[in-house]
């Protein structure tokens, strides 16, 4: 177990810890440090127990509302299948449009063999005049 001496608003704080994990520590404390110096140019003269007070509630309303935005697994699930509904939506409307675009093409077929062909209304025509 490591030992890591930590430095907020001026005074030394030793504490142990994992190994590896004494810069991590160390970034936290700057972290402290820099809000309480903030803190410090807003409040004016006024007491070190106010400002880390201020800085501990500052760095709590951080931290809730990281938590308040985070995903739960159930959610991320969720996002997920709402993804792949999607995609197989997209799919399914182009294959519709492809079967659309192949029923308009039979109907014109259809159609166009309803018709009747130029030869077949002239021998018409003719057998009416005769």
């Amino acid at each position: 177990m490591a030992q890591v001496t930590l430095s907020v608003g001026g005074l030394s704080y030793t504490v142990g810890c994992q190994d590896g994990e004494e810069d991590h520590l160390k970034a936290l404390a700057a972290s402290i440090s820099q809000r309480l110096e903030e803190v410090r140019r807003t409040l004016g003269p006024r007491g070190d127990g106010e400002a880390m007070f201020l800085v501990s509630l500052l760095m709590a309303d951080d931290l809730y509302e990281a938590r308040k935005k985070q995903m739960t697994d159930e959610e991320r699930s969720l996002v997920e299948r709402s993804r792949q509904i999607e995609a197989s939506c997209k799919q399914t409307a182009g294959r519709l449009a492809d079967a659309a675009d192949i029923a308009a093409s039979l109907l014109s077929r259809v159609e166009e063999g309803l018709r009747p062909s130029g030869s077949a209304a002239a021998a018409g025509e003719a057998a009416a005049g005769e």
